[in-house]
């Protein structure tokens, strides 16, 4: 992680400037604020003592994913020339998609654990997990893309180091009302994946009309930023063969390959559409 967030800060730089290296730079303390505060607040996983590197509680290699995650879903919606105001959509429907693809092997290999059993919610993965993962995403991006928009990111670049903070507030915002029908209508910790289905399908639908509307142009994904995503994908790919997860939980062989085949496939089905 050390290594490729270099190269992605090198990326930010040579293709952006000051302008884009700061924003993937801010991207770093918000994904160890939205960690520390999601285990201090909610306490609902922890991360493995293997970590040779942390702040708190959480690794910094964690921070640093979240960074190039984030920042690369960006350059996904600039590229393909989504709208700005639903790029943030497009944005966390590209950051859930590794997601999808890696949590349910990650605890299984150790790196953290969930507060419910293997067998409860997404193979002892919770619902919530995943519907955050789509506010992470929106709400940093949404914050950024509002600096750009209004000429702070060349008149006060520092200015996009405060974004963090209302992009975590923005998370919290958008738990309310998921914990609120969770706990009523769903079970608990271990249910409300419905309303999380439900909203992934509309920042779905509107990332899908959106790429139709568009004229860009996504390049190759072993070409930076795209690389670590790449990299993330056979990563969790190569753990759950050579840990024997795929072969006592083949659904999750399913949910890696589907995830990868939709991250592969967005160049060339932009091209087409």
């Amino acid at each position: 992680m050390l290594i490729l967030f270099a190269l992605s800060a090198r990326f930010a730089y040579r293709t952006g400037g000051r302008q884009r290296l700061i924003e993937l730079l801010s991207a770093v303390p918000f994904g160890l604020l939205l960690e520390q505060g999601d285990i201090k607040i909610f306490g609902s996983y922890a991360y493995s003592q293997g970590f040779f590197l942390k702040l708190g509680s959480v690794p910094v290699a964690i921070a640093l994913a979240w960074a190039m995650i984030i920042t690369s879903s960006m350059f996904m919606s600039d590229r393909l020339g989504i709208p700005l105001r639903l790029a943030p959509f497009a944005d966390a429907v590209f950051a859930i998609v590794l997601d999808l693809s890696l949590d349910a092997i990650a605890i299984r290999q150790g790196l953290w654990h969930w507060n419910i059993p293997l067998n409860a919610g997404f193979f002892g993965v919770p619902a919530g997990n995943y519907y955050g993962w789509l506010f992470v995403a929106f709400g940093f991006s949404a914050w950024t893309r509002w600096v750009r928009a209004r000429g702070h990111a060349e008149s006060s670049p520092w200015l996009q180091l405060f974004v963090p903070v209302p992009a975590y507030l923005t998370l919290l915002l958008a738990l309310v009302p998921f914990i609120a029908l969770q706990q009523v209508f769903f079970g608990g910790p271990t249910g409300g994946f419905p309303p999380f289905l439900v909203t992934l399908a509309l920042f779905a639908a509107l990332t899908g009309w959106a790429i139709r509307r568009g004229e860009g142009r996504l390049p190759k994904p072993w070409m930076m930023p795209l690389f670590p995503r790449l990299l993330i994908h056979g990563y969790f790919l190569s753990a759950g063969i050579l840990l024997g997860i795929f072969q006592q939980l083949p659904v999750l062989l399913a949910m890696s390959l589907g995830m990868a085949a939709i991250e592969l496939a967005l160049a060339p089905a932009a091209r087409r559409l």
